[in-house]
């Protein structure tokens, strides 16, 4: 397994996941992308940022592994795994993704009511600007988009350090990620009929939401399931319903392959 996190989070997102999943005798690699855990900085002075480097970060865990794996991803973790399977849909056996943040679905289908919540995370015009991109106001709206109003104010001291490490490089990404075009019939092509766990929170934003439920409705191999009370940060926040999920799509998976051999 290769378990990729969200934006200004580490591997250890997915800790819970990984435990479960080693005691069944899966190996399974958490990524840090550039800028997060145990990475090293993205330092202001060069190029902007391009999604397509955590790809590379993502693509080296394939290359640790001996035959294709099941791919895991959280919101820019989830949009990461996808234009991995892009690359490379043959090193994957399964997929299962919590709200990834391919929000060119929402452009290539013309959906109006995920596109118009999405316009209003940049409703002054400013929120993808050099001028406050990665600047602490820039880091709280961000937050507060993500896990509700008044999020980023609860933060310890310590755990707005931590965010704001990496300000400039979670900009950079979310400002791609933001304008992402990739359209839905690509990943049609790509990914064909392999198997899919689509998640999301019901108490999630809109734009999040409607990217799975497209996803969902595109995708033969996926199967959508939308978690009661909970929102974007689940994975975090209900860490051991997340990783239940999702351990049992790859038992499945795997059972399925099984009876077909």
């Amino acid at each position: 397994m290769v378990c990729l996190p969200s934006t200004g989070l580490s591997g250890l997102q997915w800790r819970r996941l990984a435990k479960r999943m080693a005691a069944r005798g899966h190996e399974v690699l958490c990524a840090d992308f550039i800028g997060y855990g145990e990475s090293d900085d993205w330092p202001r002075a060069r190029a902007p940022f391009r999604t397509e480097l955590d790809v590379d970060v993502a693509e080296a865990l394939l290359d640790q592994c001996d035959a294709p794996v099941h791919l895991v991803g959280h919101s820019y973790g989830g949009r990461v795994a996808l234009a991995l399977a892009l690359r490379t849909r043959t090193r994957l056996r399964s997929m299962a993704l919590f709200e990834p943040t391919c929000f060119g679905v929402l452009r290539s289908t013309g959906d109006v009511i995920g596109l118009a919540e999405l316009d209003g995370y940049d409703h002054d015009g400013g929120f993808l600007s050099e001028g406050f991109g990665g600047s602490e106001a820039w880091v709280e709206r961000f937050v507060d988009y993500w896990s509700g109003p008044g999020s980023f104010a609860e933060f310890s001291e310590v755990e707005r350090r931590s965010w704001l490490r990496s300000s400039q490089k979670m900009f950079e990404e979310v400002r791609e990620t933001a304008l992402d075009t990739v359209p839905h019939t690509a990943y049609v092509e790509a990914l064909g009929q392999l198997p899919l766990l689509v998640l999301s929170g019901a108490t999630s934003t809109l734009a999040g939401r409607r990217c799975c439920e497209i996803l969902a409705g595109v995708l033969p191999g996926a199967e959508h399931v939308e978690l009661d009370d909970v929102g974007h940060m689940a994975p975090v926040l209900a860490a051991a319903e997340v990783a239940e999920l999702i351990a049992a799509h790859i038992t499945k998976t795997e059972a399925q392959a099984a009876s077909q051999r």
